[in-house]
């Protein structure tokens, strides 16, 4: 059997927060206990040490009041009278030799003699604590001077105090204390994790809806309302999530029925030349026309299947510009060259007018984007008119236009025109179907972004303009 490591990170939400809570709640209810247990104590130190206070002070007034020669009796009956109304007090006077003077009925209070030092007056602080006999007592030892009769020996005073009611009283507080901290933690526990599951209530909600979301249902979204607003975000993203999914989902199905479209074509017209060249004997030159024939179905394929695999390449970072200096206006020059006859044939004027600076940027790259987009001009410009390139440039960028005047895109075509295999009018056939494949815009929107440019198209007042943006410098975003 495998046992599966179980950490932090694989916790519940809900074992979290109760945690969490818990750990926190109990340390402050610890805290607590601790700080009032600890101050009750405290109330009865001082509590003790003002009723020694007065006992010690009491004594001393008998002491001080007492003459020069005064014999034992008259001492202990003194002594005896100066300390009344009070219970569960005790006092012993001691002369300097440490002989008993007077000590009332109770602990042997001369045991604090050695073991406790000589203080001015009884504070919390200074109080010793005993056990004897299975009773608790708190003790000072003062020392004590006949301020009208100097000349008498200094004498000791020792007052205690019995602790079994404090005692008793702050055992059962401290029962009390600590129960009612216990009960306290475990509903305070119970409602965090009541708490937390209810709190989760919005967050199952939207995990059952999400699980009602498929590829036929891709058009689903979760709804905001009665959502709490710290989660208003996450819906908010997932719609958009959802929303970008789908679009790609329905590019990617128009995209493979597209493919199956485009294919089928071409092996339509290779299956039915072949038939037909099967149905009976005919002369070498036709088999000849035939062969020449599918060859150029062949090639079309071969191309379009060529340029997916770049594009495939390209959106999965597998092609990297290789960048070097380079002229637009050279470049550009050289394609006229090439193109010229073409749009001789055509009656159609290459022009190119403006100048921009060297910039950096793959070749050939660049020569097979500006060469589709100036083919796809040629295809649809009118004949007896211009196709016009303008260069322009800032501190930045270069801008490359290409301009055509003949019949205008839909405005609800622009956005589409460099999805591949999009055509803007479905209805019309290419007019160079031989060697056209529908990825040619798609080609070079993929290379501009390669070059960490951009570009747009407008289509009005019977011109139809290419506008590609490039930077300067773009070395950056090589390797």
């Amino acid at each position: 059997m495998i046992r599966r490591s179980y950490n932090w990170h694989q916790m519940s939400l809900g074992a979290r927060v109760t945690i969490f809570v818990g750990t926190t709640f109990l340390s402050c209810v610890l805290m607590l206990g601790l700080i009032v247990q600890s101050s009750i104590s405290g109330h009865f130190a001082e509590q003790d040490a003002d009723e020694l206070r007065v006992i010690s002070a009491s004594v001393q007034r008998a002491l001080r009041g007492a003459p020069e020669k005064t014999d034992g009796d008259e001492l202990q009956q003194r002594l005896e009278n100066a300390v009344s109304g009070h219970h569960g007090v005790y006092y012993a006077v001691f002369d300097s030799d440490g002989n008993t003077l007077f000590s009332t009925p109770g602990p042997q209070l001369s045991a604090l003699l050695p073991k406790t030092a000589l203080v001015k007056e009884a504070t919390a602080d200074n109080l010793y604590r005993w056990t004897e006999n299975d009773s608790t007592y708190r003790g000072v030892v003062l020392a004590a001077r006949n301020e009208i009769f100097p000349s008498l020996d200094p004498m000791t005073i020792v007052v205690a105090a019995s602790m079994d009611f404090h005692l008793q009283f702050i055992e059962e507080f401290r029962r009390t204390l600590w129960t009612i901290l216990g009960c306290s933690s475990v509903v305070i526990l119970l409602s965090a994790w009541l708490a937390v599951r209810f709190a989760h209530q919005p967050l199952n909600r939207i995990s059952a809806e999400i699980s009602n979301i498929t590829s036929e249902k891709l058009n689903l979204r979760l709804s905001p309302e009665g959502v709490p607003t710290d989660l208003l975000n996450l819906v908010t993203s997932f719609n958009d999530m959802m929303g970008r999914m789908d679009d790609v989902f329905q590019r990617l199905s128009n995209f493979s029925a597209d493919i199956a479209h485009e294919l089928r074509t071409p092996v339509t017209n290779l299956t039915t030349q072949t038939q037909v060249s099967l149905s009976k004997a005919r002369e070498p030159e036709e088999y000849r026309e035939i062969l020449y024939s599918n060859l150029e179905e062949y090639e079309r394929m071969a191309r379009m299947i060529n340029d997916m695999l770049w594009l495939a390449q390209a959106d999965n970072g597998i092609l990297k510009p290789r960048f070097q200096s380079l002229d637009p206006a050279a470049e550009l020059a050289e394609l006229f060259d090439y193109l010229g006859a073409w749009a001789e044939h055509r009656n159609l004027n290459l022009v190119m007018k403006g100048a921009c600076p060297i910039i950096e940027g793959d070749k050939e790259m660049l020569r097979r984007a500006l060469t589709n987009l100036l083919t796809n001009a040629i295809n649809h410009a009118e004949p007896d008119s211009s196709v016009i390139v303008k260069l322009e440039c800032d501190h930045e960028n270069i801008s490359i236009v290409i301009e055509n005047i003949g019949e205008e895109i839909p405005a609800e075509h622009i956005s589409r025109l460099f999805d591949r295999f999009y055509r803007a009018d479905q209805s019309r056939q290419r007019s160079n179907s031989g060697s056209g494949t529908g990825l040619g815009l798609a080609i070079v929107n993929s290379i501009i972004e390669l070059h960490g440019g951009r570009i747009a198209v407008t289509s009005a007042h019977r011109t139809t303009a290419f506008h590609v943006t490039l930077p300067l410098k773009v070395s950056e975003l090589n390797g």
